[in-house]
């Protein structure tokens, strides 16, 4: 090959690359929590939405994915803005949590076709989803955990919990995440389920405690005054049962009750452990971006569904490893290519598969 032929050639795949690099897969998030820079004063509501953004740069990273992450900072009038600014932008994909419906009655009332829609963890109704498409909406899939599931393991793990340490009656105050968000709705229904089959355990009350950390020690202080009794305490997240736990022990009574919530999350400065705390779902950020870069790659091969992953576990000792990892570097030591289905070497992306990931 003459030199002549050779520059030309390594010019044109310069310029391929250049070209490639410059179109790069663009999606955007739009966060309903808080970001590490708000002052935790005003966040409430744990850093479950933060670290799912940490695992999801994590994944953007190696699947050299231009991630955008927007926060909404628990500010629905925000969170329309964001919205309504990243569908101008026309990245390739949006990312959008359908929190207390907000999202869904907002793009119900906007123009949205342009831009390809993905759900996480909060998705509209099936019958939400079809107005929205008739109306334009272009919802091309989504990922939610199976919270039904959730709700009742959690009041089940903490049942099991109780029983091991006492043989007495009993009593449950169940501290709710909201009345409208489609994942603290399932939660709840299985909380319900354990306790229609159980009827040996009592529920004295259920409140909701708006996710916050907060209302969950305010609330818990109330009614263990009201109710003494009480003796197990399901929470909706890890949040609302640091509050719980944070009560308790301002009315040292902190052995005398069971607490737990689902999150995974690390306890707070000078917060104690929670007795039960179900998890995995954090992950599922992460997985929604292999699913899209999947979609964008190989779309024939890798259609976007509306997927229920059943994710949850209690944490134990067989998964600390991962909780341990997600709450210090958001998983950056696991290379996410091998859950890609464009991986010679794929796996399919599991709890148990991420624990193997890290050992290696």
């Amino acid at each position: 090959m003459s030199f002549f032929k050779l520059y030309r050639l390594l010019t044109i795949t310069c310029l391929l690359l250049v070209s490639y690099n410059a179109h790069a897969l663009e999606i955007r998030f739009i966060n309903p929590g808080f970001s590490d820079s708000v002052d935790s004063k005003n966040n409430n509501t744990g850093n479950f939405w933060f670290d799912v953004s940490k695992i999801m740069q994590s994944a953007a990273t190696d699947l050299d994915v231009t991630l955008t992450i927007k926060y909404a900072n628990r500010n629905h009038i925000l969170m329309k803005e964001l919205i309504q600014q990243a569908i101008n932008d026309k990245p390739d994909y949006l990312i959008l949590v359908n929190e207390k419906n907000v999202t869904s009655k907002y793009l119900s009332i906007i123009d949205s076709k342009h831009v390809p829609i993905y759900f996480l963890l909060n998705r509209p109704s099936p019958a939400s989803v079809d107005k929205l498409r008739k109306n334009g909406t272009n919802i091309v899939g989504s990922i939610t955990p199976n919270n039904r599931v959730a709700g009742k393991l959690l009041m089940q793990e903490l049942y099991n919990t109780f029983s091991k340490k006492t043989t007495t009656q009993a009593h449950t105050l169940a501290l709710l995440g909201d009345y409208a968000t489609p994942a603290s709705i399932m939660r709840t229904q299985g909380l319900m389920d354990f306790l229609t089959q159980t009827p040996q355990v009592t529920l004295i009350a259920k409140e909701v405690a708006n996710w916050s950390e907060q209302e969950g020690f305010r609330k818990t202080l109330a009614y263990m005054q009201q109710a003494p009794e009480i003796n197990i305490i399901w929470c909706a997240n890890d949040a609302i049962a640091f509050g719980a736990k944070r009560a308790l022990k301002q009315l040292n009574k902190q052995s005398q009750v069971i607490v737990g919530g689902i999150n995974w999350e690390a306890p707070p400065n000078n917060g104690s452990e929670l007795d039960v705390s179900i998890g995995g779902h954090v992950l599922l950020g992460a997985y929604a971006l292999v699913n899209l870069f999947d979609n964008h790659t190989q779309p024939k091969h890798s259609p976007l569904l509306h997927r229920t992953a059943d994710i949850f576990d209690p944490l134990n000792a067989a998964n600390i490893p991962l909780y341990n990892a997600i709450n210090k570097a958001g998983l950056a030591e696991i290379d996410f290519m091998q859950f890609s289905k464009t991986h010679a070497d794929w796996h399919e992306f599991t709890i148990e598969n991420l624990l193997l990931a890290l050992e290696k």
